[in-house]
């Protein structure tokens, strides 16, 4: 594959302050995507004037203007039916890509390791001034690599879940894409589905530049574990019983190691 082969889906909703360097980050790759195709979920904060600037600037986005908003997941897909290079790739307005050789290497590990396969990068969280806070590079080999499936229902290296990767078009049409009145984890969701008949890899290095939100309440965790566990147990329906097994047995031990170690921590806590 070559960049000419590959698109690069923007859905975008009031992120008008954003987008402009989201395009530029990609633009300003070492390989250059054939197509950038933005898809304005029904913006009300200017955002249509700035993408129709970026048009004029570069030659290669395509746009299309929703008539009213839908979501993120509605957008994505429609982002897809209008695909029509053999590979995609997804990023929120409101990120960049981190690095210049982002979608080098990425393409280079398809190449590699075969058109079934699916390539991504390390996650870069950023605040809003655009450097990296959170994220450290570990050993590459500490991503997850191969048949990742049981990683993934297990939640295993949760911080090594992968977003903004290129996959085969035809790979996320038949697993039906996006779940659209899912608003939260529809990616994981969709990593699960892929999981099941494709490896992936990672390049080891930074790739897109994720923008942090404000953090979650415990409660709004546990609500977030709930949905991840939902998740899991309707994917575990296409799994041997075996398996099943397996995955239940060993996130109830994560479990009790999280629980574990979150009472010890209070009992520290409680005595200073």
């Amino acid at each position: 594959m070559t960049g000419n082969d590959l698109t690069v889906v923007i859905p975008n909703f009031n992120k008008s302050g954003y987008i402009g360097e989201c395009v530029r980050s990609i633009e300003g790759q070492t390989v250059r995507p054939g197509r950038i195709l933005i898809i304005d979920d029904a913006s009300t904060d200017g955002s249509r004037e700035i993408i129709d600037g970026l048009c004029e600037e570069y030659d290669n986005i395509k746009t299309c203007f929703l008539p009213e908003n839908k979501g993120v997941s509605a957008a994505r897909n429609k982002g897809l039916s209008l695909v029509e290079t053999p590979f995609v790739t997804f990023i929120d307005a409101d990120d960049i890509y981190y690095e210049q050789g982002k979608l080098e290497r990425e393409i280079a590990l398809i190449n590699e390791f075969g058109e079934d396969s699916v390539a991504y990068s390390v996650t870069a969280v950023l605040p809003k001034d655009g450097n990296v806070t959170v994220s450290r590079l570990k050993k590459r080999s500490y991503y997850l690599k191969g048949n990742i499936r049981f990683s993934l229902l297990t939640m295993r290296k949760w911080d090594s879940v992968m977003r903004d990767y290129i996959v085969s078009t035809k790979a996320l049409r038949d697993a039906g894409g996006y779940v659209e009145d899912h608003s939260l984890f529809e990616d994981y969701e969709l990593l699960l589905k892929l999981s099941e008949k494709h490896r992936f890899y990672c390049t080891g290095s930074f790739g897109t530049g994720y923008r942090e939100g404000n953090g979650i309440s415990r409660m709004r965790e546990k609500e977030h574990d709930r949905i991840r566990n939902e998740m899991v147990r309707a994917a575990l329906q296409n799994d041997g019983k075996i398996c099943r097994v397996a995955v239940l047995f060993v996130k109830a031990l994560y479990t009790a190691k999280r629980k574990t170690k979150d009472l010890i921590r209070k009992k520290l806590l409680n005595r200073g």
